[in-house]
């Protein structure tokens, strides 16, 4: 292994640094707006209101950098890929990480700043100004100039993780367009026309961010494991070819209350379903191949964070596979049961996984003694975001069952009362023990992440053909 001071190196390792700075920092600002706008659900609602904060301004800041989060980290993985695999950048390259990251950096802070003053279009993934998803689009189409003139067109004898990458990258250019066909007319004064396009693009904007994650999940745990055979493997592209396929349908069982075929709802639940049942035997053999193999010290915060996952994965089925039923979907539908169920995906499964990869690439610009890569602060705390994240989530959940069941039966349903009366204490609780667990860690690793830019940390610059693992079919 060949590690350079981090002052010295090329400069794709600075950006690289500045890159998963730049996320973490996103999910932060996800973390500390969630936070805030839990007060909204207790007494000091009107304290909040008199600073000029309400649910108004701060669900599209935590939504906006939630996906911000999960984007950049899955990026900033990408990017890793690429300089160990292919080695340093030539210099146009370099030129385009520069403006990609420029541009996202403007547009990060000018969507928070315009949020804050109340400029929304009220849209759902796309509540800030259309000029800074402008931004964000030319950024994004700089990175896939990037990745496919480093990676190439042609995807034979891939590993899996590329092809999702691919995909992907590809994925988010339609869909982030499509969500934005609000501006024209022809969509906008056509209710049922716009919220038809409004759902399926999102639902597939989310399906380009789970194949950037998945693919960051096979990556991290085929360099993790030194063995890149599961990247290979018929269970890696069975998850790979559904999930694709689930991107373009997914959104169906999000609008069973539209005049649509019952099809496009079946198929769209079916081939949920079978997703992420996929996914939790993929979850399923890599805990088996962990336990077969001690992880080596410095990558035990990794495996923790791929481990929760795992866990989460298994609750999120579960959850999927109720809620999804046509009858159920519609008693809970518009209920805190669907918030639940975003944000248990979202935390539980998309962030542990990125958690997981920026704890890999932070070993590899860290010393590898460092008390962010060895120490026992952040393998304490993993397992309380989770403890935190149970709780939490089942505040969401007591509430929208509550809330669906009441809705639906009127008069004659159980009481049910308690449920609605403690939620916004035990939301406010746990809630901000999560936040708490969360910023604790990223707070370490953006201290460890500054200090090795600017104080020479090192990189690792392990030769592509040593690192990269056997392969084979399982």
């Amino acid at each position: 292994m060949v590690r350079i001071p981090l002052r010295s190196a090329p400069a794709e390792c600075r950006l690289l640094g500045y890159l998963l700075f730049l996320a973490l920092a996103a999910c932060a600002l996800t973390v500390i707006s969630g936070a805030v706008a839990s007060i909204v659900y207790t007494d000091f609602e009107p304290q909040l209101r008199a600073a000029g904060l309400t649910l108004q301004h701060l669900r599209p800041i935590h939504e906006t950098y939630a996906f911000a989060w999960v984007f950049l980290g899955g990026v900033s993985v990408v990017y890793y890929y690429l300089f160990r695999e292919h080695g340093p950048f030539p210099g146009p390259m370099r030129l385009r990480m520069a403006l990609q990251l420029a541009l996202w950096t403007i547009a990060g802070v000018g969507i928070l700043v315009t949020l804050l003053q109340g400029d929304f279009t009220g849209r759902e993934y796309a509540g800030y100004h259309p000029a800074f998803s402008a931004m964000i689009m030319l950024g994004w189409l700089l990175f896939a100039w990037n990745f496919f003139a480093r990676q190439g067109l042609s995807l034979r004898g891939q590993p899996v993780y590329v092809y999702m990458w691919s995909v992907g990258v590809i994925l988010f250019v339609i869909t982030y367009t499509e969500i934005h066909l609000y501006l024209l007319e022809a969509i906008s004064l056509r209710p049922l026309r716009d919220l038809s396009i409004q759902w399926r693009g999102s639902g597939m904007l989310v399906g380009a961010f789970n194949q950037i994650a998945y693919g960051c999940l096979m990556y991290i745990v085929c360099c993790v494991r030194r063995d890149n055979s599961y990247a290979h493997s018929r269970t890696g592209f069975s998850l790979f070819y559904v999930g694709a396929l689930n991107s373009f349908t997914n959104y169906g069982h999000h609008t069973f209350h539209l005049p649509q075929s019952p099809w496009i709802h079946w198929i769209s639940f079916l081939v949920s379903m079978l997703e992420v049942i996929i996914l939790a035997k993929v979850f399923i053999d890599i805990l088996a191949m962990r336990r077969a193999e001690r992880p080596a010290v410095d990558l035990v915060v990794a495996d923790k964070f791929v481990r929760w996952a795992g866990i989460w994965t298994f609750l999120m089925l579960c959850l999927s596979l109720i809620i999804s039923i046509p009858p159920i979907n519609a008693l809970i539908h518009g209920t805190h049961v669907v918030v639940a169920h975003s944000m248990g995906s979202m935390l539980g499964i998309d962030s542990f996984i990125l958690w997981a990869g920026a704890a890999y690439i932070i070993r590899s610009m860290v010393r590898p003694d460092h008390p962010v890569v060895r120490g026992g602060r952040i393998r304490v705390a993993i397992p309380w975001v989770s403890v935190f994240l149970i709780f939490f989530w089942a505040a969401f959940l007591g509430s929208g069952v509550a809330t669906g069941i009441g809705r639906y039966m009127d008069a004659a349903s159980p009481d049910l009362s308690f449920l609605l009366s403690s939620f916004p204490s035990h939301m406010f609780i746990a809630g901000f023990g999560l936040s708490l667990t969360i910023l604790w860690i990223l707070g370490l690793w953006l201290l460890a992440i500054g200090t090795a830019i600017w104080k020479g940390g090192a990189v690792d610059l392990a030769d592509a053909q040593q690192a990269r693992p056997t392969e084979g079919r399982q």
